[in-house]
Formats: structure tokens, sequence, C-alpha cells
């Protein structure tokens, strides 16, 4: 089927955007064509650099038992990591401790060098949520029982599968620099982390323009800006990813990122890379105002 760009109405229904690409104001166009939802995709197709941003939450610093950071912690993610909402974590053999981190997500509107803090939110078209899938096991030795010697955090973050982007992309003429967004992740339902992204210790301004000095970042590149404290390596006892379970992130005003965790290492896996279904009004936000949308749903 055709993938189409729109604006949630409600009852899987969505306004068609005129253009995909937003206006000089970051404000989609929209047109009269309404349509049914068959179901999501990512809001943003094959991402050329997907990174991410470690340690940028206090309560998650002091979870980890690490040190704060002096500028944001850069990681690559593989760029065949990225899927949509529903579609199947897969997990890999060498991956044992698998585990979540619900974030916000930052997506480029034109490529950006040597940008200032000032001018930063110029480059963003809008925010989606990330859910950084991790392999604990290649991060750290875990008293031998982990192969390999620890030390890879982009290997341990880029298997296919481990970057969940969606529901939606919320443009900065709704949301600003993201700031005092709710953010929560759930596991079957069990709420994991609840936090506010006002707690971020790099605030997306500084993470555009420090990522973006001597470097190119191309357009549609998607940054995950961190996670903070409740993922699964730091519960007592630690409590990892297992086949069948649902993982939710949810930030106020851009929706609820849902994907089913497959391990078909284990047991050929309940899952496979199938969709999983849901019903869209739990998880996308009603656009506001249709006549000037800001929020975008790729679905086909």
């Amino acid at each position: 089927g055709e993938v189409r760009v729109g604006a949630y109405l409600g009852g899987s229904r969505a306004r068609l955007v005129v253009s995909a690409e937003a206006t000089a104001d970051k404000v989609w166009e929209l047109s009269e064509e309404v349509v049914a939802i068959k179901y999501l995709v990512s809001p943003v197709e094959a991402p050329p650099y997907v990174l991410g941003i470690g340690l940028n939450y206090l309560d998650h610093i002091n979870a980890t038992g690490s040190d704060a950071p002096n500028t944001p912690a850069v990681f690559f993610k593989g760029s065949h990591s990225h899927i949509g909402p529903g579609e199947a974590i897969v997990i890999p053999a060498i991956s044992t401790l698998p585990d979540y981190e619900g974030e916000l997500a930052v997506v480029f509107s034109k490529d950006c060098k040597d940008v200032s803090e000032d001018e930063a939110l110029d480059c963003v078209a809008g925010y989606t949520v990330c859910d950084d899938v991790s392999a604990r096991c290649l991060q750290e030795e875990k008293n031998g029982t982990c192969p390999g010697n620890g030390g890879q955090y982009s290997f341990s973050k880029s298997f296919d599968t481990h970057a969940p982007l969606g529901p939606s992309l919320v443009s900065t003429a709704a949301l600003g620099d993201a700031s005092g967004l709710g953010l929560r992740t759930a596991v079957n339902g069990d709420l994991r982390q609840s936090s506010n992204t006002s707690n971020l210790i790099f605030n997306i301004k500084q993470i555009v323009s420090f990522v973006s000095s001597g470097t190119t970042i191309p357009k549609n590149t998607v940054i995950c800006t961190g996670t903070p404290d409740g993922v699964g390596d730091t519960m007592d006892p630690p409590t990892y990813l297992q086949d069948g379970d649902v993982v939710d992130v949810t930030i106020d005003r851009i929706g609820t990122l849902r994907n089913p965790v497959s391990r078909p290492a284990d047991k050929r896996g309940k899952l496979g890379r199938t969709r999983l279904d849901f019903n869209l009004d739990d998880l996308l936000p009603v656009a506001a105002t249709p006549a000037s949308a800001s929020s975008s749903s790729s679905a086909k």
C-alpha cells in the first residue's frame, strides 16, 4: 500500500497533508482529504543517521553509578536499527540481557553544521518517541556471563529493530524546545520509567549544537536524547525483555510507541517480524487544530 502522511483525527482517520514537507514556520498544511489508517509506519523513513545521547538524566546516572558527562555523550545506532510502531523488536542470540530505554527523539529538518544553540531549533523538524533498545551483555562483562569484554555501547544498541520510532512527528511550532513533556515507559502494562523532558541534563538546543560541531548532520537524522531511571538493568533484581513482552513508551502530546518483543533465539519466537494490532485512539493524540495541525502520522 501507499504511505501517506496526515494529522490524526481520531477513529483511525487522518486528514492528509498537502506536502510531507512542513512550511517555513514548521506547520504542515492540511488538505480536505480524510482517509482511514490501515497501520502506522515510522514517521521518519530511512534516517541517514540514528544518534543517541547517553547519561542525560541525573537519576539514570546515579542508578548506574556513572559520572555526569561534561558534554553530550554521543553514540551511533545502526542504519537498519529503526522500525515503526507495532513492529517486533527482534533480539539476536548474542543479546542475552536485552533492555528498553524510553526517550524523546529529535528529527532534523535540513542539513546542519556548526549551528549555535540560538540557531538549533531551525534544524529541527519535530519530535517523536524512541525506544533505544540495548544489549546490556555487550556493555559490561556481567561477571563473565556475557560474551565479549564490555564497552560496546554503539554495537550493543545497533542491532536491527533496536530503534523503534513513532507514533507521530510533532513540530517545533507545537512543542518548541520540547521541554516539560512527561515521559513514561511500561512493559506489559507495568510502569517502569516516569520522568519529564525538563530533567534532561543537556537540552535539545545544546544537543543539536554539540553534535553539529565540525560535522554535517543530514536532513532526517534522528537523535534519541537519553533515558531516565527505571531501565530493567537497574531494577532489583535486574529484569530484562522476554519473548512476547510489549513495551509502551509514552511522551505527552506525541503519543505512545508500542512494540512487541521477539526472542527467536530462545524459542523460535512468538512474533517474528509480524506487526502488532492496536487501537490508534489509545496511542495517538488527536490534532488540536486540524487547520494548522503539526502532528504527522505516517500510515499505509
